[in-house]
Formats: C-alpha cells, sequence, structure tokens
C-alpha cells in the first residue's frame, strides 16, 4: 500500500515583490514543498497566521513595518513549533544573532542555491539546525573572539526593537516617521533612541549612524 508523502507548508516573508514570486515558484516545484502564504513584512505574517499553520517560515530580514528579526521573536513566543530560518543578503553577525537568539532555526543567504534551499528546508523541518557557510563562518568567528567591536560597543545587548529604530535612523527617518511606521508614539521613539545612546556610550544620532554603518547594523 503506498504511503502519502507528507507536506511541508511554507510562508514566505520578503517585501520584495520579484524575490518573493521567485522564491514561491522555486519552492512549488520541489515534490513535498507547499507554498500556503506570502507576507511583505513581520506584521502580514503574525495576520496570516490567525488562520493558516505552516510548518516552515522563511523570514527576510529588513522588511517595513516589522523586521524579521521582531517577528521571528513574536511567532517564538506564541507558536513555538513553528520552525523559522531567517532569510538574508546581508550575513553580519548581530544579524544572525538576533534571529537565533530570538528562535530561529536556521539562516540562509539570498544568494544561496536551489539545493541549499531545499537542502535549509528539510533539515529545519526535521527538527535541526541549518546554518549556510557564510553564516556558519561568522558564528565561528563570533564566539571564538571575546572582545568583538559588538560587544566593545554595546550592539550585543540591542534589542530586535532598538535595531528596527538604528535601521530606519539610517534610512533617514525622523522621530515621527518612525513613530508612525512604527505604531508607537514619538515619547517611546525617544526613548528607545536615549537607550541605545547610552548602550552604546555615544552622544548623538549622527554617531550612532555613523558606527552602525561601520558595523552593518544600518544596511541598504
Amino acid at each position: 500500500m503506498e504511503t502519502t508523502k507528507e507536506h511541508i507548508k511554507i510562508i514566505i516573508a520578503e517585501d520584495q515583490g520579484l524575490i518573493c514570486q521567485a522564491l514561491a515558484s522555486l519552492l512549488k516545484r520541489i515534490d513535498g514543498f507547499e507554498v500556503i502564504g506570502l507576507a511583505g513584512n513581520g506584521m502580514e505574517v503574525l495576520k496570516q497566521l490567525e488562520t493558516v499553520r505552516p510548518d516552515i517560515i522563511l523570514m527576510d530580514i529588513k522588511m517595513p513595518q516589522m523586521n524579521g528579526i521582531e517577528a521571528t521573536r513574536k511567532i517564538n513566543e506564541k507558536m513555538p513549533w513553528i520552525k523559522i530560518i531567517g532569510l538574508s543578503m546581508y550575513d553580519h553577525p548581530t544579524f544572525i544573532k538576533e534571529m537565533l537568539r530570538n528562535g530561529a532555526k536556521g539562516f540562509l543567504s539570498k544568494d544561496c542555491t536551489f539545493e541549499e534551499l531545499r537542502e535549509a528546508i528539510q533539515t529545519v523541518f526535521a527538527g535541526e539546525t541549518y546554518l549556510c557557510k557564510n553564516a556558519t563562518k561568522v558564528v565561528v568567528d563570533e564566539f571564538s573572539n571575546n572582545s568583538t567591536i559588538s560587544e566593545i560597543k554595546g550592539i550585543q545587548s540591542l534589542t530586535p526593537r532598538e535595531i528596527e529604530i538604528i535601521q530606519l535612523l539610517g534610512e533617514g527617518n525622523i522621530t515621527k516617521e518612525i513613530a508612525s511606521k512604527l505604531f508607537i508614539s514619538e515619547k517611546t521613539v525617544d526613548r528607545h533612541k536615549t537607550n541605545i545612546l547610552k548602550k552604546m556610550n555615544l552622544k548623538n544620532t549622527a554617531q550612532l549612524v555613523k558606527v552602525a554603518v561601520d558595523q552593518g547594523i544600518i544596511i541598504s
């Protein structure tokens, strides 16, 4: 008697429409994979989870309204059985560590091969962790060096929300615009900015943006 193969249900969270559609098209070609949702930001993912239950979420890191780190944290708190794979063009230690710390089970670079994409999904679905080669090297290098720039500058203690605000500052957004995009008050934004400057031992936003660019927190 023939057994029915279990389908791996996948949501793709990616704010660039062409990339999102291309990933969906690739995954639909793989026997046993089923794409059940596409999302352009973290808030859209959370909304979809009210009605669907994926096994895997491919989660881009830099997205508007709610980034992948914050979305991963929220999903892991409420639905830890959903396995998340971070997806990014950037393999900076800060992003990799924050994704893993907040519950991601894997990390892939967007320039990965078709075979690696399939392997990562299958590996994470089976309950194991998958890191692409670049991410593995970054993590090993980071943990083998106890005097990293991230630790010296206080980046290690930044929260996902603080990283999100730094990214928005780097894009040229003023306090009012950040408050509107994150659905928080301007006073809350100012409080976050004060905390960030204190953690990183910096005097003003200009210094913050420069350090953030140098260390890869602000990405283009």
